[in-house]
């Protein structure tokens, strides 16, 4: 990807949208994150920062929620990631069938949780790109589930700044003991969270793969999810 900064992408986004306040200023963060980074899986997983992100033009969900927060902060606006406990039948067909039984049964999931015109917003509708929505939620539909496909129930892809909108999450899903940390490496390095297997964080069986293993394994997650 041609941006080497986050004080790039703000520059783009500000050329290009002309935003005329705060609130279509976050808004054009927010399109820029949902059509620029692809939803997918990468080999460093949780270890990424927002400008490996960036630059790999691809991320899980929390990457990408750390890029958004990362932009909004440059930006000047308070934000930060609350991670809530999300069904991981969200992911179902979205990730081969043996993945998806080795995933514990909660997701350790980030919501986008910004300050905005005096209020708390909290979204996640960024995941899916236009056109990736709308392939995924039709598959949804024909498949006559309440959620999968990377999607959750009364999922959008669209955002106008004015409350909270969720493409994986559910309103529901937020609770008030919610853990909030400022970026994803200060929940890896708290051990927040139980993206584990075998108790084991998803992130350290990843270290000991070879870089050929890591780099089939990377490309079959994301040729399945986008089959």
């Amino acid at each position: 990807m041609e941006h080497t900064t986050l004080a790039d992408v703000l520059e783009q986004v500000r050329r290009q949208a002309l935003p005329v306040d705060d609130r279509e200023y976050c808004v054009a963060l927010h399109d820029f994150v949902r059509e620029r980074i692809q939803f997918g899986f990468t080999s460093g997983f949780e270890t990424v920062t927002p400008l490996r992100t960036l630059a790999l033009g691809r991320g899980h969900c929390n990457a990408q929620a750390d890029l958004l927060c990362a932009l909004l902060r440059e930006a000047g606006f308070e934000a930060a990631l609350r991670f809530v406990a999300l069904d991981k039948r969200v992911l179902r067909h979205a990730v081969p069938l043996p993945v998806w039984l080795c995933l514990p049964q909660r997701l350790f999931h980030a919501v986008t949780r910004l300050r905005l015109d005096g209020g708390w917003r909290h979204i996640d509708s960024y995941i899916f790109d236009r056109r990736g929505f709308e392939r995924q939620r039709q598959r949804l539909f024909l498949a006559g589930l309440p959620q999968g496909y990377g999607l959750g129930r009364a999922a959008v892809c669209e955002w106008d700044g004015r409350g909270d909108a969720f493409s994986q999450a559910i309103a529901a899903d937020l609770r008030p003991d919610d853990p909030v940390y400022a970026a994803l490496a200060e929940a890896v390095a708290a051990k927040a969270g139980n993206n584990r297997l075998l108790g084991i964080h998803f992130n350290h069986w990843l270290s000991l793969a070879p870089a050929r293993a890591k780099r089939w394994g990377e490309g079959y997650l994301n040729r399945c999810l986008e089959a």
